[in-house]
Formats: structure tokens, C-alpha cells, sequence
């Protein structure tokens, strides 16, 4: 089946547990793109209209700034992205 990677993107925890088991599973290298500023519980509060994940999900133009590395993309030959429910990542990792 050839080099898997398992990037994930999550604010909570649970799109990474899950990027875990299907890693686990597929015999995959597994990788965490991470926000330039972290989720605080605040921000993750979607009852409060004015709370980041709010603002997240109602304006597609709103997308939080990642950490830029040097992971090398081109050495697998499936990759596999879980992200967040609200937000989606626009970067090349």
C-alpha cells in the first residue's frame, strides 16, 4: 500500500484520538498540524457567538494560523486529514 501519513488538526482531542486509531491501524506515520495560538476552553465555548470556534464556523475566511515545519509530504503515498468539524485547514503541511 505504500508510505501513509495520518495528519490531523484538532482543538479538543477528539480528532486526534481518532487520527490515532486510524493511524494505529493503517501502520501509519502520524502528524499534528498545530495552531500559531492555541485553544483555549474559552475559545471552544459554541454556545458564546463571540468565542473563536463561533467566529470559526460562521466566517469560512476566518482560519487560524498553523505551525510551519519542515515535514517532508512527498515521501508518502496516501495521506489521510482529520480536522476540526468547524474549520478546515488551507496550508500546505
Amino acid at each position: 500500500m505504500g508510505k501513509i501519513l495520518v495528519a490531523y488538526f484538532s482543538a479538543s482531542g477528539v480528532t486526534k484520538h481518532v487520527a490515532e486509531e486510524v493511524a494505529k491501524v493503517a501502520g501509519a506515520d502520524l502528524y499534528e498540524i498545530k495552531p500559531e495560538v492555541p485553544y483555549t476552553k474559552a475559545d471552544l465555548d459554541w454556545m458564546n457567538k463571540k468565542s473563536r470556534s463561533s467566529i470559526e464556523m460562521e466566517d469560512k475566511s476566518t482560519r487560524p494560523a498553523i505551525i510551519k515545519d519542515n515535514l517532508d509530504v512527498s515521501k508518502y503515498d496516501h495521506i489521510y486529514l482529520g480536522s476540526l468539524k468547524w474549520s478546515t485547514v488551507y496550508s500546505s503541511v
